[in-house]
């Protein structure tokens, strides 16, 4: 009796651990961006399908630091032309720039946006396109603003396809889900920094942002529109248009503990901190010395004090009890970081939704913002002194450390749940807002606006015509019976 107790308990958690699973997929990640911080966001959701027993092929422009035998990886390096340009507009990015600057900047943004075409057309890349044993369950595409013609891979693959996005829901991303924009409390995009939204002054700011982005994401996606009309021939593919249905979740960077409280379709799924480990790894052997043997040193200036390194383990220095403090540019992988392990920040934000970030640390008092054209070794100094003296610091960022953890799932496993849930699913397309498939004048509703408008004015012209006719009656009564008084 006591074997078959223990059997029917062993089938039982077998069949426990198989619920919500699903058999191995093929899957394909597509990251191009030639950015070290967003592979680490992107490879994060590749680390945790393979830990699900996955087959994940990735294509990356960038070598990737920690290789994993168990996925299959392709590298596509950037043209020279490619490099040469991102160099540009990050040297551009962190100047005091005119508005003449902006227009300029915007233009070299159109521009760099028809390099990314160039990994899709890479022999290497046409190689994975034109293998008929190729066989994928999903395309997971890290989006970079200036790729949304890579929902093409979903069509020629004949499958769903995920994005990854290396930060909160805006305005100046393609809106692929049509997550709802309600530009009166939600930030269109952290750019520029975040207006105070319960200000007439933030919320008019925040309106003319909106216009502003409308206008430029219209731009880029008639560029996007012609690229993808280049690699995805109508002959062979649907419209840009239609294709974009095919993209079945939008993983995001970002909790709503974020403090970005908004409304999200299904699709958008929340999955701030998807890049940070459950326990940090061993510090290499002399990073493990010097934070054990740290003090309470002099502010740095002289060379015993400074330790230079061309790469750390960000993740797992932050973890360190003895570190104090965290002086970043506020980017948002190393924000969610600091915010996750409780460690105060200086942010000398560079640029794009540094500025923003940086906004956020200094409205939840998680520590100073200093700008980078101004910054003096004065005001710096007074910074780091103020966060590392000031106990409110602290204790607002480890109140958050321990809100943002209390989650019913961690992000790892809330993004390989609904991964899975769309492949189960076969792109799960019941999950999709009904304004996906409505164009801007049904969305915003125009449409049946002008026709209320239009049946208003008709009536009004009814109404006008039949007072006007009664009126006429009634004087023409009056004129009457006034003459046949006369006549009497």
């Amino acid at each position: 009796m006591g074997e078959h107790l223990k059997l029917i308990t062993l089938l039982g958690l077998i069949v426990a651990i198989s619920i919500g699973s699903i058999e191995s997929a093929n899957i394909l990640g597509v990251f191009t961006a030639t950015s070290p911080s967003h592979n680490i966001i992107h490879m994060a959701y590749v680390n945790a399908l393979i830990e699900r027993g996955h087959n994940v092929t990735v294509v990356t422009a960038l070598p990737l630091k920690d290789e994993n035998p168990k996925y299959h990886h392709i590298l596509i390096p950037p043209t020279e032309a490619s490099t040469k340009r991102m160099d540009e507009m990050k040297a551009n990015a962190i100047k005091k720039v005119t508005i003449k600057d902006r227009m300029d900047r915007i233009e070299s943004i159109l521009v760099f946006g028809s390099m990314m075409a160039d990994p899709l057309k890479d022999q290497r890349f046409q190689e994975i396109m034109q293998n008929p044993d190729n066989k994928f369950d999903l395309v997971l595409v890290g989006l970079f603003l200036f790729n949304p013609f890579y929902v093409g891979l979903a069509a020629h693959f004949r499958c769903p396809m995920a994005i990854s996005y290396t930060t909160a829901p805006n305005n100046i991303l393609p809106n692929f889900i049509e997550n709802p924009t309600e530009v009166s409390y939600v930030p269109v995009s952290p750019l520029y920094g975040m207006s105070d939204l319960t200000t007439f002054k933030g919320r008019l700011f925040n309106f003319m942002k909106n216009i502003q982005f409308s206008v430029f994401t219209t731009l880029l996606n008639y560029q996007m529109e012609g690229i993808y009309n280049e690699i995805f021939p109508a002959s062979d593919y649907p419209a840009f248009e239609e294709a974009k249905k095919k993209v079945s979740l939008v993983l995001f960077n970002y909790h709503f503990t974020d403090g970005l409280i908004r409304p999200n379709v299904p699709a958008a799924i929340e999955c701030g901190g998807i890049q940070i480990k459950d326990k940090a790894d061993p510090l290499p052997v002399n990073l493990e010395k010097l934070f054990n043997s740290s003090s309470e040193h002099e502010l740095p200036g002289t060379a015993p004090n400074i330790h230079y390194y061309r790469w750390l383990p960000q993740d797992d220095l932050l973890q360190h009890p003895n570190l104090r403090l965290f002086i970043t540019h506020a980017g948002k992988g190393a924000v969610t970081e600091a915010e996750h392990h409780g460690v105060s920040m200086v942010a000398v934000p560079m640029f794009a939704d540094q500025i923003g970030n940086a906004d956020q640390v200094v409205k939840n008092e998680f520590g100073l913002k200093l700008d980078k054209a101004t910054m003096t070794e004065s005001s710096f100094k007074e910074a780091v002194l103020e966060v590392l003296n000031n106990p409110k610091y602290t204790e607002n960022i480890k109140r958050f450390s321990s809100l943002t953890k209390d989650r019913p799932m961690t992000a790892k496993q809330n993004a390989v749940f609904w991964i899975e849930y769309v492949i189960r699913h076969k792109g799960a397309y019941h999950m999709q807002s009904p304004a996906v498939h409505l164009n801007t004048l049904q969305i915003y509703s125009l449409d049946v606006i002008g026709f209320l408008l239009m049946v208003g004015f008709l009536v009004y012209k009814l109404i006008t015509m039949q007072v006007k006719f009664i009126l006429r009656k009634v004087c023409a009564m009056k004129l009457s019976k006034t003459q046949k008084i006369k006549d009497q």
